[in-house]
Formats: structure tokens, C-alpha cells, sequence
């Protein structure tokens, strides 16, 4: 499939997603999510990719909506309909999103305003540039944050910063983005996509897909789960039957080798039948 409004590009097992709005700062629209949901549908599918990078072209990841149509923008009753069985906000795309087995880092070029940090939230691994500026400027258009913002945001960075910065719509420096947990790193700008792709390599080349696969179900699943016990047993019946697997020989065998190691098992195939425990 060709994209209007993103790129995308497989390389050494890493797939890059690119918004491909630049003379626009990136801005948001309904038809770049749906080019987002399905480049990442096609990464789910494809065993060869194992990890994604979400980024921006030119000098910034996403201005927030694009405001073109003014006034309106936010209303819903001029809002184009979205064809059926399409995924979007509202309609199963925080369950999509957060169902998905191969880890999504983001790598934060520029500014990130409103949308363009909600996008960011349900992503596994955030990285910033020096440039970045991050910004949930929701009230300050006089509209809620949305796509779980005030779901995700407390997980991440604690209730009474995600209050702070809900409230003000502040903009962030990516140093105090990063004090806040909001990224996991800073980088110099030159430095950006090199990291995140070094990273993404450190993944695909070290870790087993299915394993990653179950640990990123875990992680979403266990940050709200409440009941201990549960989580105990769901940890454990999962790590008994990864005990058993090619995977987890091989995982042992290479390392006594000293070698890298050929992991066998596909997360198109090779889930555990009973997976997802709820």
C-alpha cells in the first residue's frame, strides 16, 4: 500500500514510521491515523520485522490537529465519517493499540503538541531530541485531552505531575521531559534516529520475538491489574511455558557458544494457544 501522509521503511528487521506532513509541522488528521494503524498492522503480520520507530519528518514529530478548518475543527457534527470497520479513536484504538506484540519506540524530533503527545503515550519506548518540546495544550484550545491521555499520562509520570501538566497545558523542555519520565532518554538532535534504531537492532538481534511479545502483554496488562494474585499466576503460567520452548534452548545455547542467537519461533505462529489470559 502507498501512504499520502506517512512514511514507511523496513530495514534490518526495524520498521521506521514517518509522518509525512512537514510543511504542516506534521499536523494531525484522521487519514494519518489510519495510515499509522495500518503500517502497524502490516508490521504485526510480518515476522521479518521485529521491532517499529514512530518519527517525523523535517523539524518537528506533530503540531497537534491540524486547525485548517478553523472554528470547527474540534466539532464532531462536521467531522467527515469514518468508513465502517475502520479503527479509530473511540471504536477499539487504545485496545489496538495497546494489543500490539512488537515493541513501538518513538523518537521525538521537534515539537510534540496535543495529539501528536497523545499518540506518543501508549508507545513502549520514548526517546527525545534536545529540540523536542512536548505539550498536552488541551485546555488551552478549550477541549479534553483524548486517545486515554488521562489514562495514560498518571501511569507514566504519577497523578499530581500529570495533573500539573494537563491543567496548564505546558510546554516541556525534553531535559524536564525526561525528569518527569515522560521520555527515557535525550539525545543530540544529529543523534536521534541513530539511537533509536541502535536500540531497535539491540532488540530485534538479542531478544526473542515471542518472549518480547508476551513481556509487552504483561507490562499494559499488569499496569492495571490490581489483583496480585492474578498477576502472579498469569507471570508464572507464561514463564512455564516459555521454559519449554525452542526459543529458551536456543536462548541458552547461544550464550554458552558466545555467539548470537537464531531464534526460531514467529509471533504469527507461535503464541501459546491459551494466550491472551485475562
Amino acid at each position: 500500500m502507498s501512504y499520502e501522509q506517512i512514511l514507511f521503511e523496513v530495514e534490518d528487521q526495524i520498521a521506521i514510521i514517518t509522518l509525512n506532513r512537514p510543511d504542516r509541522l506534521n499536523a494531525y488528521t484522521p487519514h494519518m491515523l489510519q495510515e499509522i494503524i495500518d503500517a502497524l498492522q502490516r508490521i504485526e503480520s510480518d515476522d521479518g520485522i521485529r521491532v517499529s520507530i514512530l518519527t517525523g519528518a523535517g523539524r518537528g514529530f506533530c503540531a497537534g490537529a491540524d486547525l485548517e478548518s478553523g472554528e470547527d475543527t474540534f466539532d464532531p457534527t462536521k467531522r467527515k465519517k469514518s468508513p465502517r470497520g475502520q479503527i479509530r479513536p473511540g471504536s477499539g484504538f487504545l485496545r489496538f493499540m495497546l494489543g500490539l506484540k512488537k515493541p513501538v519506540i518513538a523518537a521525538i524530533n521537534g515539537p510534540a503538541v496535543g495529539v501528536g503527545v497523545s499518540l506518543l503515550l501508549p508507545l513502549d519506548i520514548r526517546i527525545a531530541a534536545e529540540s523536542a518540546r512536548i505539550g498536552l495544550v488541551f485546555n488551552r484550545r478549550g477541549v479534553l485531552p483524548e486517545f486515554g491521555s488521562p489514562w495514560f499520562l498518571p501511569r507514566i509520570v504519577g497523578f499530581s505531575r500529570a495533573a500539573e501538566l494537563l491543567y496548564t497545558g505546558r510546554i516541556l523542555s525534553s531535559q524536564v521531559a525526561l525528569e518527569y519520565g515522560l521520555v527515557s532518554r535525550v539525545v543530540p538532535d544529529d543523534e536521534l534516529l541513530p539511537a533509536a534504531r541502535e536500540l531497535g537492532r539491540e532488540i530485534a538481534v538479542n531478544c526473542a520475538p515471542v518472549s518480547i511479545a508476551l513481556t509487552k502483554h504483561m507490562l499494559w496488562q499488569f499496569t492495571f491489574e490490581l489483583d496480585i494474585d492474578k498477576v502472579d499466576s498469569i507471570n508464572m503460567r507464561y514463564f512455564d511455558w516459555s521454559g519449554k520452548q525452542p526459543d529458551a534452548r536456543e536462548g541458552i545455547k547461544s550464550f554458552l557458544e558466545k555467539r548470537q542467537p537464531r531464534w526460531t519461533m514467529r509471533v504469527t505462529e507461535d503464541m501459546p494457544d491459551f494466550f491472551p489470559l485475562e
